[in-house]
């Protein structure tokens, strides 16, 4: 079948297929969500498509992929669950009601990083506001996106659902210029990750939500507890070897604790690099002017191995230590590898000033953390960053895209706001999938 016949086809199947969306109620859909989140975290579909995953895109850990899907999705369903998107809702001390309606037909680009729990979030938020979603994976992860899509059409087939509402386009049109006819054939698209789809749907006629690159900078100015926050760190780098846009990427040190925090990060599982390995790493961390792809969310014992650095136990994360005079350099960029920047600070007010750099090199507007119990000091980083979430004494990667220790919203995907050429500042969320009417009643005059 000609293409350009096939994509005409998707979208009419699935603009035929949202209208049945609209005849059911509130407990209907969330069944089909329960129903959903129920088939793809099932023990052993999580694990087979988390294994696809890893085998298909050579990115990231089956483990942290299983538990990953596990967080997100149920973080999200659980949000979802509370909302009714049906009943008029009031605005809290204002004359104004807020009614949710569908977009109409999403289309949804999804990053190779992480070829599940992201689909899976905009499968989730599209079908609760009522819409048909046409997901676009990166090329590399076709086959773990085709399968999952494959799955949840399987649930709405025995749920008498039609299965139209949730498609896959076809992976002939995802290289080329093509798929700019879905994004004009869509009422929204919504891209994450890949600079190549970005370019792409900022070429479209119609609505598109992008997000911006993360680098978060991480200042470290407590004095005590030095053990739980290199664990923290850690967890939070290390996790799917780095897959994460949120995943710290310079740690910021006061001169004061930093030889001391330095060996909790070594006895945690951490490999300082020395001068001569640096250089090693160097020739290596390049190829033709692109991040080596052999390195690219890999186990960092094999990242050691091709610099000749052999170690029996494992090792969790990378540490590259740098001086902080140095402005521009690779490991103050973002780095989707378990490596760390190491950064030594003369006082507060440089941490600030070193934070402040890297974001200018990359990261404006998404995220940057804190380890500081002085409330201070937190409001003065926050008040010198531009980015959009401060996250505070938690692990950056697992926390600024919404956890079970803070109320941000669940996503994998962070709007950075004007900063960075986004349209939105906060955590990509159901609202963002519809249109809202407003009900605004005559202002009682005093």
């Amino acid at each position: 079948m000609d293409l350009n016949l096939k994509i005409k086809n998707l979208e009419v199947n699935s603009r035929k297929s949202q209208h049945c969306l609209l005849e059911l109620d509130e407990k209907k859909i969330n069944e089909i969500l329960i129903k959903i989140t129920n088939k793809i975290l099932d023990k052993k579909v999580n694990y087979q498509l988390s294994k696809l995953a890893v085998e298909e895109t050579g990115f990231g850990k089956i483990e942290d992929k299983i538990e990953k899907n596990i967080n997100k999705t149920k973080g999200l369903i659980n949000y979802l669950l509370e909302k009714n998107l049906f009943n008029p809702k009031k605005i809290a001390n204002k004359n104004i009601y807020e009614i949710y309606k569908p977009v109409g037909l999403i289309c949804g680009v999804s990053p190779s990083t992480n070829p599940i729990a992201t689909p899976l979030n905009y499968i989730l938020n599209s079908l609760k506001s009522r819409n048909a979603i046409i997901l676009c994976p990166n090329p590399r992860a076709y086959k773990t996106c085709f399968k999952l899509v494959d799955l949840i059409k399987s649930v709405l087939i025995k749920l008498k659902i039609p299965e139209n509402l949730v498609n896959i386009a076809p992976k002939e049109i995802l290289r080329g210029n093509m798929i700019i006819d879905l994004f004009n054939l869509s009422d929204l698209s919504i891209v994450t990750g890949n600079k190549t789809f970005i370019s792409r749907v900022k070429l479209s006629n119609k609505p598109y939500l992008i997000f911006g690159v993360g680098n978060p900078p991480i200042i470290i100015e407590k004095k005590d507890g030095l053990k739980e926050i290199s664990k923290s760190i850690i967890e939070s780098k290390s996790f799917d070897y780095s897959t994460s846009c949120s995943a710290d990427s310079v740690l910021i040190i006061n001169k004061e604790i930093y030889k001391n925090f330095l060996n909790e990060l070594e006895n945690q599982g951490t490999y300082i690099l020395k001068n001569n390995e640096k250089k090693d790493l160097e020739k290596i961390y390049f190829v033709k002017g692109t991040i080596n792809q052999k390195i690219i969310a890999k186990n960092p014992n094999t990242i050691l191995e091709m610099i000749n650095i052999k170690i029996k136990k494992k090792i969790k994360l990378i540490g590259y230590e740098i001086d902080s005079k140095i402005k521009e350099h690779f490991i103050l960029n973002e780095k989707i590898l378990p490596l760390i920047g190491i950064v030594k600070s003369k006082n507060f007010d440089h941490s600030i000033e070193v934070a402040k750099n890297i974001i200018k090199i990359n990261g404006i507007g998404h995220s940057a953390g804190i380890y500081s119990n002085d409330i201070n000091k937190i409001n003065k980083f926050a008040k010198n960053m531009s980015v959009s979430r401060i996250i505070v004494n938690q692990p950056n990667s697992k926390s600024a895209g919404g956890n079970k220790n803070n109320d941000l919203e669940t996503t994998l995907s962070l709007g950075c706001g004007y900063w960075a050429g986004n349209m939105i500042n906060e955590n990509l969320s159901f609202k963002h999938f519809c249109n809202v009417t407003r009900v605004v009643l005559k202002k009682e005059l005093k």
